[in-house]
């Protein structure tokens, strides 16, 4: 056995190719209200979703204050007439049903579940993220999911982690846990407060880390194998 006894895994953008669900869905929700998906509303929404986010991790804003306001000021943008409210409600039935998967993100579960126990640790809905990691076949390989909206507070907040380690038991060594995601300021700067090690998923190849330092970083997730070996 490895180094690493624990591995905490980001699930959108690690596991889950949210890209791909968050297309389908606003797609299919516009279609709904016979409005016109187009490259350019999925930009915007991208825009106004990605800076919400952002302030959210922050702690300017809640998860369930940016639901509704994301859609508001997407429909402001794009001159639609809807209710953003009831629109966000389709919007997440839609993102549940997503099974996609990043590449070889079940077989990478399978394998590391036999040598380390594994937990989802992620930003978002309840609903959503559990309804795809079971679609996507994961939810067999992991001891359980974090999820922020259950939680009460996202990454990089150290009241996530605090949860986390607390059930995870309190007394496990942090050198044996390490935390491995695609978001610099979510996961790599939560983990490296909450004292564990990081790995950097970085599939673009993206060379600006800021002054964040992650343990490691992989392109593709087929190199977690040798890390936690």
């Amino acid at each position: 056995m490895g180094k690493y006894k624990i591995l905490l895994l980001d699930a959108d953008g690690t596991l889950l190719d949210y890209d791909k669900a968050e297309r389908d869905a606003l797609r299919e929700t516009l279609q709904l209200y016979e409005l016109e998906f187009s490259e350019r509303a999925l930009k915007q929404y991208r825009q106004i979703n990605g800076e919400l986010e952002k302030q959210v991790e922050r702690g300017e804003a809640t998860f369930g204050a940016v639901q509704t306001k994301r859609f508001a000021r997407f429909f402001e943008t794009m001159q639609f007439r809807c209710d953003p409210g009831e629109f966000n409600s389709l919007y997440i039935k839609q993102l549940e049903k997503s099974a996609a998967l990043l590449d070889d993100a079940d077989l990478i579960c399978a394998e590391l579940c036999k040598t380390n126990a594994l937990y989802v640790v992620t930003n978002g809905a309840a609903s959503v993220q559990r309804g795809r990691m079971s679609r996507g076949g994961l939810l067999p390989y992991m001891n359980d999911l974090f999820i922020s909206e259950e939680i009460g507070f996202p990454k990089p907040h150290r009241y996530f982690f605090d949860y986390v380690f607390t059930q995870l038991g309190g007394d496990m060594p942090r050198e044996q846990i390490l935390l491995v995601g695609d978001s610099l300021s979510a996961d790599i700067a939560g983990g490296r407060a909450a004292g564990v090690d990081t790995c950097w998923y970085n599939p673009k190849k993206q060379s600006d880390k800021g002054s964040l330092r992650p343990t490691y970083e992989i392109a593709a997730l087929i190199e977690l194998l040798e890390i936690c070996g």
